[in-house]
């Protein structure tokens, strides 16, 4: 009988930009209430974005300047 809302869609447009992908949300056991009394908790948000080979470009591109 608990609803919960949570909003990412902020936060992973803001950093989707950047490569960032969400993976796993975690819950935690810190609840609070509010004036209202809405509960809120706390979370983990794991990010990752993949690895881009920096080595691999900069050594293209020189052989390419030549």
């Amino acid at each position: 009988g608990i609803e919960v809302q949570t909003d990412y869609v902020p936060l992973l447009n803001s950093l989707a930009v950047y490569g960032w992908q969400l993976m796993c949300v975690l819950p935690t056991p810190i609840v609070k209430t509010n004036r209202d009394g809405n509960l809120s908790t706390k979370q983990i948000v794991f990010l990752q974005r993949p690895s881009l080979p920096q080595k691999a470009k900069k050594k293209e591109s020189k052989v390419n300047n030549l």
